[in-house]
């Protein structure tokens, strides 16, 4: 064994680069909207041979969430790595690949080595960590690894790895995907001269960065139906383009197969004489008017090979060489595999498919806003949401206390019904309509085919079109409390507004106590969880974290040492009791 793995910095500004590319992970996340991912980054440092460091493995962050222990060995594992690596019977036809290969399977080897130190800690703590590769900093190789929640990849569940056709690899999910995306980003930052240390104008957006992780998700497909030229083919753009462009007047709904047509997986019922190439888009949207949900095109990478449906007795899911390609309503579309969605596109915003909102959460929301609201009421707005999810088109319903007036004043943008109990078999008939169906908190309908009003507000986006953003601006434009529930025609729901989650005072007490016993050796996650919490601190803690924080700053620093500088604490304005759970209410999410 060579040497104890040790908390040291393999450079200076290591605490910067791993933070910043923990943010930027949950960051690139959140634009797939998957709020609250909680990705983790740490970073592994290898000796380089022959190098006199003395320390042959180093690990940061030093708050010791990651036992030392994990890497034990790391350095004779890397050696069995190269030994061992498939690489090394590969031979180049030109002179410096060679020359360059030995170098590539030690890096690759450093990779692997520490994504099996990880895979005990995966196991135990229900995560998965993703190693990228490594880059030789100062005395050390070092890698990057983000840890996920595990739970992730059962809400959006992957495709079976690997996912190659022996030449090339794909991605299992936009989430892995997304991951490589940013290790890539990591990689080019570490290559650089004092990585971490300039946090601005190097890596590219969160935006910019959930776009290329759908570009290449989308070659994901074409590796797995075993098109040879999967690679090169941009079908995320292709498919942005083609449900982008009406056909007189109309928009493309329709849906596509991608598949192998002689593969078995697809039955053809149509052939084109003259295959129709994604090439040329114009084309490609004029023949998605002839296909429906019932019978699809039929595809690969390059080009349409006519109609048909997925192949008697074939499920896309177990078999993964059929893709579904759903034209949902303009400059909207989304993939699946059986059926699961892997993912959606929507005005060029890629995202992962939303869940439906969590039944915890909506009760929590409608009894906050509306309190007059009885069991008996809250009991029927559950039954109208369950209608609402369950259909199959697109729908808005809206609740507010002005119910009554709103439908008056609004008489000209609806239709104003004698008031009645709405029941969900009535609210699937007059939702076929357009316009939001209007109820108060007791459930009682007042009108329906409502074109609702209101101000534009930062919330708006024209990725989610106009039913969502028209239920922003009406909620967020009332004096008197409202609530929209907006379902959009791929059965994404939202409900507006999303309140934050009541916690308990108690959590706050005991993260505030940590952080005035701890040091600036081991504060760091009492003040991450009140950095994330900051909306619910009061005056009085918000005063003793900032004296903590002082304390903590003041203290000793060792040399080449690097602290972070925190904010300073103050109230949020809308903060009121509103926002805290009894204490008998469970435990609190951190």
């Amino acid at each position: 064994m060579r040497g104890k793995p040790i908390r040291l910095f393999m450079w200076p500004y290591q605490p910067h680069f791993r933070l910043r590319l923990e943010m930027h992970m949950n960051s690139v996340l959140k634009e797939l909207r998957v709020p609250d991912a909680g990705a983790e980054c740490l970073l592994v440092g290898a000796k380089i041979p022959d190098r006199e460091n003395p320390n042959s493995v180093c690990v940061e962050p030093e708050d010791g969430k990651w036992p030392l222990s994990l890497f034990d060995g790391l350095l004779d594992v890397i050696e069995v790595e190269v030994a061992n690596h498939p690489l090394r019977n590969v031979f180049y036809s030109d002179e410096p690949s060679m020359r360059d290969k030995p170098e590539k399977i030690r890096r690759d080897s450093v990779r692997r080595a520490v994504q099996k130190a990880l895979d005990r800690y995966d196991v135990d703590h229900n995560v998965c960590s993703f190693a990228g590769g490594s880059t030789r900093v100062d005395d050390f190789y070092v890698v990057p690894v983000l840890q996920l929640p595990a739970e992730l990849f059962h809400r959006y569940r992957p495709l079976r790895e690997p996912v190659s056709d022996g030449r090339v690899s794909g991605h299992p999910s936009l989430i892995h995907a997304a991951v490589w995306v940013v290790v890539e980003a990591a990689l080019d930052e570490l290559a650089r001269p004092e990585p971490g240390r300039f946090l601005a104008g190097s890596w590219r957006s969160s935006q910019e960065n959930a776009r290329r992780a759908a570009e290449w998700f989308m070659r994901t497909p074409g590796v797995a139906i075993g098109d040879l030229y999967s690679g090169n083919r941009a079908l995320f753009e292709r498919f942005n383009l083609i449900s982008s462009m009406m056909y007189e007047g109309t928009k493309g709904i329709g849906r596509l197969l991608l598949a192998k047509p002689d593969g078995g997986s697809v039955d053809m019922f149509l052939s084109f004489a003259e295959p129709v190439p994604f090439s040329e888009p114009g084309w490609s949207r004029k023949v998605l008017q002839v296909a429906s949900s019932e019978i699809a095109l039929v595809a690969d990478c390059e080009q349409v090979f006519g109609l048909g449906t997925v192949a008697a007795g074939v499920d896309p899911w177990t078999s993964q060489d059929v893709f579904a390609v759903e034209f949902l309503d303009h400059y909207h579309w989304r993939l699946m595999c059986g059926d699961e969605v892997m993912l959606v596109s929507s005005y060029g915003a890629p995202s992962l498919p939303q869940e439906r909102f969590p039944i915890h959460r909506l009760l929590d929301t409608y009894q906050r806003l509306f309190a007059e609201a009885g069991e008996e009421d809250v009991a029927r707005f559950l039954t109208l949401f369950d209608a609402a999810v369950e259909q199959r088109h697109g729908s808005m319903l809206v609740v507010a206390r002005d119910a009554e007036l709103e439908a008056d004043r609004l008489r000209g943008q609806g239709t104003r019904i004698e008031p009645l109990k709405l029941t969900p078999e009535l609210y699937c008939q007059i939702s076929r309509i357009d316009g939001a169906v209007m109820i108060d908190p007791q459930c009682i309908c007042h009108a329906i085919g409502v074109i609702l009003d209101g101000h534009a507000t930062s919330e708006c986006t024209p990725s989610r079109g106009a039913r969502y953003n028209s239920g922003v601006r009406y909620v967020g434009a009332a004096d008197s409390p409202r609530l929209a529930i907006v379902v959009s025609d791929d059965r994404m729901v939202d409900v507006i507004p999303t309140l934050r989650p009541r916690i308990k005072r108690s959590a706050i007490d005991v993260a505030v106590a940590d952080l005035e016993s701890s040091s600036s050796e081991d504060y760091h996650s009492a003040i991450r969880w009140l950095d994330r919490h900051r909306f619910y601190l009061g005056q009085g803690e918000c005063h003793r974290i900032n004296a903590a924080l002082k304390r903590i700053a003041s203290e000793p620093m060792e040399a080449g040492e690097i602290r972070m500088q925190w904010v300073e604490f103050s109230p949020h304005p809308d903060l009121d009791d509103s926002y805290f759970e009894t204490e008998d209410a469970g435990p609190t999410s951190s």
